[in-house]
Parts: C-alpha cells; structure tokens; sequence
C-alpha cells in the first residue's frame, strides 16, 4: 500500500517546511518504509534545489528517490492554514504530499503515481475532500479513488 494511515498528519500547526517533511519522514521510518531519516531528507532536498515542489492550487509534492527508501509510500499532511512553503515561487500551500521511492524502483512507478496525484489534485472535488477529511481514513479512501 502506497498510502497508510500513520502516514497521515491531517492538523499541521509548523509553517516551516523541513519541520514538516522531517515529521514526515519519521513516520514512514515508523512504519518502515525508509531505513534512515537524515539520509532521505537529504534526497528530498537534493531534488528541492533543483525545482520547487510548491505547484499551485495549494500544493507541494516533495520527492526523495533514495537508497533509504525501502518501499514506495505517499505521506499527507494537511495545514490548518495557508502558508508560504518556498521563497522561489509565489504559492501558498495546504496540502503536502511526500514521496519516497526506492533507488532500484522502475520508471513507470514513478511515473504512474506522479500521473494519479496531478490528475486528482487538480480535480477540485478530491481537493476539497482532502481539506475537508476528518480522519486518516478518510483520506485513505480518496487516494484509492484517485488510483494510488
């Protein structure tokens, strides 16, 4: 399973975003997904610098394609308000999606997942439910409608 409700933080008070992607990534360590948290933090911000993550419509995907990773996951966080996630782009965020995926991991994962996300995050229905959700379970239920 790609998505998992331990992996799932829906009242996010820090408005700083390696707060929020290492609090994150301690979860997918939790649930042993990732075997080093440092070690994939810096894969994330690896690819951070070369191109911001904030997308519009209130979203930021973060991507860490590293060796620490040991099974594809999705992690969601959800802020209780709109903040400003990277100084190099002018979007505010709410919604926050973390990627991990193994080194060795085929293309087409990758790139089937990264399809799933960006259709269903610009579908304004699955957007307002995921800022509407109460619980993981929730959440949980729309990612599967949006293939993931």
């Amino acid at each position: 399973m790609i998505i998992h409700k331990s992996l799932i933080e829906l009242h996010v008070k820090s408005k700083n975003k390696t707060e929020i992607i290492a609090t994150l990534a301690r979860k997918a360590k939790e649930l042993g997904c990732i075997s080093d948290v440092t070690g994939y933090i810096q894969s994330v911000f690896a690819l951070d610098e070369s191109f911001p993550t904030a997308f519009g419509y209130g979203i930021a995907i973060p991507y860490g394609k590293s060796t620490y990773v040991k099974t594809p996951f999705i992690a969601f966080a959800r802020s209780d308000e709109a903040f400003q996630w990277d100084s190099r782009v002018d979007h505010k965020v709410r919604l926050i999606f973390l990627i991990g995926m193994p080194e060795e991991q085929d293309e087409d994962l990758d790139f089937k997942m990264l399809t799933h996300m960006s259709g269903g995050l610009t579908n304004e229905s699955y957007k307002k439910r995921l800022l509407g959700a109460v619980n993981a379970a929730q959440v949980v239920v729309i990612f599967e409608e949006m293939g993931l």
